[in-house]
């Protein structure tokens, strides 16, 4: 193990170690969460199919996101690496045999290479068409304010991780406390119509049974980046009791105001228009700013402070997901995965490479795509969000699934039942329900087409998988294995080198 340790203690691979508090590591899990970008796309998506029963979708995703949640935190809390999900798999594939670990980590790399940066420059699309569309200018705007938030949030990322991390946090609270704000009124003024959520009205097919198929997966999808604080392990302090708390408080933080804000906009629609149209309002899918509307109706006065909101929540999620993963990317450059530039760390312990090389390619996937589809920025945001989604919530399920067989073999005295096999079960069952109806290709367009993109990502990483089990097999040994702390069992030590040979 002495090659792994030197590529560890290289003068080129340090980041801040403990830079970041529990504070710290919360706010970056929250912000790359982005509950209004959350909620503003995938409101009127879930409504179209359940009606005034909206609410009870996000309650659900909520409770399988947690169980997910949960089984990242056993690994997260046993192995913290900047490695983040890579190193877990490493970790976890290797508990079941040790000679799965180079395969799965391999795997678990390239899948999110090839995915992950398609949904970072999908939110900056996001960002882009919601500000072009409020201020009402032509369509090449969007472009214009995606690719100047890349340039804007730049300085924050290279400043070091404890700025991105307060900057997030001020856009975050900004957000969620606006969002909070738009709903406490509307709520204030439903009258009856609180009770809204709690009777079926309106949707397609409607009630409960709206609940099945791409609707879930839909409210899956909004909880996506609650795993951030993983990738920052190696600057957290005492990130063995930080991650699983950042983790899962964030995903009940947020899971509270998805909660708050759908029973808002139910009981304001209902409220306004009666039952029936206001749930057919609600599950339009021309409705583009259902929050906006429902402020010009019940707060006026706060019109554009629903327009900011809808602004700072994409460039918060944007700030925190290109910080954590360009620690990811470093990480595999450090192992060997990747030129050993990419691993080089600037004077304040930024990944300085690393980072640049994600906002290059969040910038060319916000340009390609321009011209491909005519500059349709919805339909670019759709195809970006779903695209690159479904990846990473299949290795959710992956982490799931490995994460028992991990703690009963290197933890087994914590080992337990109720604590580690149900919660890996009902999380591989939801959220793999979830993949499996994103990937059908009889949903409508574009997600029909969804399958055949995602596919070539799930074949492009199984082949540069066998390439680089074949000519680099030690550099994923290394991926998994590199962490900052101290106390790495040799257990794991001795089935780093079964996974080498």
């Amino acid at each position: 193990m002495t090659e792994i340790v030197e590529v560890a203690e290289g003068s080129d691979s340090r980041l801040r170690s403990g830079a970041l508090g529990r504070g710290d590591a919360i706010a970056s899990t929250l912000s790359n969460m982005a509950p209004v970008e959350g909620i503003f796309i995938v409101l009127v998506l879930v409504a179209a199919s359940m009606g005034t029963l909206t609410v009870w979708a996000f309650a659900l995703a909520a409770v399988g996101i947690l169980l997910t949640g949960w089984n990242v935190a056993q690994i997260a809390r046993r192995v913290p690496s900047a490695g983040s999900y890579v190193g877990m798999i490493w970790h976890g594939a290797g508990a079941i045999r040790p000679t799965w670990s180079a395969p799965g980590a391999a795997f678990t790399f390239y899948l999110c290479l090839f995915s992950v940066p398609v949904t970072i420059a999908a939110v900056a699309v996001f960002l882009g068409s919601w500000l072009q569309t409020a201020a009402s200018l032509p369509n090449a705007w969007w472009l214009v304010f995606a690719l100047g938030t890349i340039v804007v949030t730049a300085p924050a990322v290279f400043r070091g991780i404890v700025a991105s991390a307060r900057l997030a946090l001020a856009l975050f609270l900004a957000e969620a406390g606006g969002l909070l704000l738009i709903s406490v009124l509307i709520l204030v003024q439903s009258g009856s119509a609180l009770d809204a959520p709690l009777h079926a009205v309106g949707g397609d097919p409607g009630g409960w049974g709206g609940i099945v198929g791409i609707t879930f997966a839909i409210a899956i999808s909004g909880f996506v980046g609650w795993e951030n604080s993983a990738g920052l392990a190696e600057e957290i302090r005492d990130p063995r009791k930080v991650i699983p708390v950042a983790i899962l408080g964030s995903i009940v933080i947020v899971s509270l105001i998805y909660l708050v804000s759908t029973w808002a906009a139910t009981a304001g629609y209902v409220h306004w228009l009666g039952p029936d149209k206001g749930a057919a309002r609600l599950g339009d899918l021309t409705n583009a700013a259902p929050f906006v509307e429902l402020a010009d109706h019940y707060a006026h006065w706060f019109h554009w402070g629903v327009v900011v909101i809808g602004v700072l929540s994409p460039a918060a999620c944007y700030l925190a997901a290109l910080t954590a993963c360009s620690r990811w990317t470093f990480a595999s450059a450090r192992a060997g995965l990747l030129p050993s530039r990419i691993a080089r760390v600037s004077h304040r312990g930024v990944p300085a490479w690393s980072a640049g090389l994600w906002m290059v390619v969040a910038a060319v996937l916000c340009v390609v795509p321009y011209f491909l589809l005519n500059g349709n920025a919805v339909e670019i945001a759709a195809y970006e969000a779903g695209i690159g989604t479904v990846p990473l919530l299949f290795v959710y399920v992956m982490i799931s699934a490995v994460a028992p067989f991990y703690v009963w073999r290197h933890d087994r005295e914590s080992f337990r039942f109720m604590g580690h096999v149900v919660p890996s079960v009902l999380a591989v069952g939801v959220v793999g329900y979830g993949v499996y109806e994103f990937v059908l290709p009889s949903q409508p367009p574009p997600a029909n087409t969804f399958w055949a993109y995602i596919l070539g990502i799930f074949v492009l990483a199984i082949v540069t998988t066998i390439g680089v089990l074949r000519y680099r097999r030690s550099a994923i040994a290394r991926l998994g294995h590199v962490t900052d702390d101290p106390n790495v069992t040799e257990a794991t030590e001795a089935a780093a080198a079964v996974a080498v040979r």
